[in-house]
């Protein structure tokens, strides 16, 4: 499957576990070039999937934007998000995490909520 990039979207192929039941999971890329859930706080994450693909269909992966993700666990308004070990938003404060975005909600969120994040992909750094 060929990679194209629409808006703030690409798809690749989903990897050997099927992400149809992962819609608004966190994601990364597998070394074989599929989708697969983020399972740390410090995978290389690329992203949200939006849709519910099987093995080898097409995942579609929000990379910018705002986007919709499940809360792994509390998660106040204005926090850094990142994976859980299920591909699941949970807050971060800790140094070289891998963050996902920012919650933009008006209320902190539970664990299986849908949250809305502020998508910017990058590595934590406090001091």
């Amino acid at each position: 499957m060929t990679k194209f990039v629409k808006d703030f979207e690409f798809t690749l192929p989903c990897g050997a576990t099927s992400l149809a039941t992962k819609q608004y999971f966190i994601v990364k890329q597998h070394t074989d070039g599929t989708v697969i859930l983020a399972a740390a706080a410090t995978d290389k994450i690329i992203g949200v999937v939006r849709n519910k693909p099987a093995v080898g269909q097409g995942a579609l992966v929000q990379f910018l934007g705002t986007a919709k993700v499940i809360a792994g666990g509390a998660v106040s308004v204005g926090a850094w998000v990142t994976s859980d070990g299920s591909g699941k938003a949970v807050a971060t404060t800790t140094n070289r995490d891998v963050v996902i975005g920012k919650y933009i909600g008006t209320a902190s969120a539970a664990s299986g909520d849908i949250i809305e994040v502020q998508l910017g992909i990058f590595t934590l750094s406090v001091a």
